[in-house]
């Protein structure tokens, strides 16, 4: 990802205006995304901030971190718009807008009248892409959906509770935002190549991105075989059994070794022959069948060794393992750095920045950092004028609220 701060980005959506109507994770992730592939996001925040601006340390020249690593590449507009006048900015803005992201609960953008018709009928260019926890319509739509309430909707808690005496365990990060996100960046690209591309519509459309339903399709797809037949005998999804993580001397490493040259590689590393001739293990057939004793087996045996020593072997053998790292010594690990997955980048006011790359290597419209998180309404006068507004409106507006 390229770093190329303060300078007009070249990536494959330059020339394409978001306005940016979330708070928290999933709606600002999703547009710091496509602000990353060039487009020009204007964040739409209360006069206030958004709650990721002051909801948990570290705080510095009125940014937090978990505020900086879901909003750079963006414009920040503080607007009121539980104003008239607030209403009539965004709609004047949405009317030279390619997308529009908001994620308020079913029925809150309609009251205010910036809802899909609403600026539809201003734009029907428009991309209106919402952003909710079951969907906009059903028996739960008009509930909050935070992600632990989704992790235990889609059934993947007791997935990865059963390793653990079966109690259901949420997984330790907002993974369903997060999921989300990127699902709704990748639907906001198909309805912008339906509009545009050879054979478009020229016309945008409503898109509706339900937590449930992102989580549910990257999460069950190797869990669902069982039902994929129906109806079914069969009993309910297990864990994967072969996903376990194994203590060394000093560590942890996880890794996979059920096909059989693996399986011959591994033992031979660990010097212990035997286990191939141990029933239950001479072959895949028998170690799928049952996992446990196989397993068991090695972990015994890979206790004895230290992580770098035993890696070491194993990568001599061809054995696909690797090291249980925290997130700090994953940024400095050789193939992150490498592929530049957290880099830094300097501030001229707040010292050096850290973050994550956006994921895609494009080698001819490369991702590029062009702005740093935005201070709240560090924009509000330069994108009113942009759409028209001069400097005795800009300041009426912001002496009576409706900007800061």
């Amino acid at each position: 990802m390229d770093i190329n701060l303060d300078t007009a980005t070249s990536g494959p959506l330059k020339g394409i205006r978001v306005l940016d109507i979330t708070s928290m994770i999933t709606g600002p992730l999703c547009s710091q995304m496509l602000g990353d592939l060039g487009a020009d996001v204007i964040k739409i925040e209360p006069t206030h901030g958004e709650v990721s601006r002051w909801m948990m340390p570290p705080e510095k020249g009125g940014l937090t971190g978990f505020y900086c690593q879901m909003n750079r590449n963006k414009r920040s507009l503080a607007l009121n718009l539980q104003s008239e006048e607030g209403v009539e900015i965004l709609t004047r803005l949405a009317k030279d807008a390619d997308v529009v992201v908001e994620n308020f609960r079913a029925g809150v953008a309609d009251r205010l009248g910036i809802g899909y018709e609403a600026l539809r009928s201003i734009n029907n260019r428009l991309i209106y892409a919402a952003i909710s926890g079951f969907g906009p319509s059903g028996p739960y739509s008009d509930r909050p959906a935070y992600d632990p309430i989704a992790q235990g909707l889609v059934g993947m808690m007791h997935i990865q509770g059963k390793p653990f005496g079966g109690k259901p365990q949420l997984i330790q990060s907002a993974i369903v935002d997060k999921t989300t996100a990127t699902t709704a960046s990748g639907v906001v690209l198909a309805a912008l190549y339906a509009r545009d591309s050879i054979n478009g519509t020229g016309k945008g459309q409503r898109v509706d991105i339900p937590m449930i339903d992102a989580y549910a399709a990257n999460s069950l797809p190797d869990m669902l075989p069982v039902d994929s037949f129906q109806p079914t005998d069969m009993p309910d999804a297990e864990p994967l059994a072969v996903l376990r993580t194994f203590a060394t001397h000093d560590g942890h490493i996880v890794g996979m070794a059920l096909q059989d040259n693996h399986f011959k590689g591994l033992c031979e590393a660990l010097e212990c022959p035997d286990l191939l001739q141990r029933e239950g293990m001479r072959n895949v057939g028998e170690r799928i069948a049952e996992f446990g004793p196989w397993l068991d087996a090695i972990e015994i045996e890979i206790a004895k060794w230290r992580t770098d020593e035993l890696l070491a072997r194993f990568d001599a053998k061809g054995v696909p393992f690797g090291k249980v790292k925290t997130i700090r010594e994953f940024a400095e690990d050789p193939q992150a750095q490498h592929n530049r997955t957290i880099f830094d980048a300097e501030h001229p006011e707040l010292g050096t920045l850290r973050y994550v790359r956006y994921p895609g290597h494009l080698s001819e419209t490369p991702a590029s950092l062009t702005r740093h998180p935005p201070r709240l309404g560090e924009h509000s006068a330069e994108i009113l004028a942009e759409a028209g507004y001069g400097e005795t409106e800009i300041r009426s507006l912001r002496d009576a609220g409706v900007i800061a």
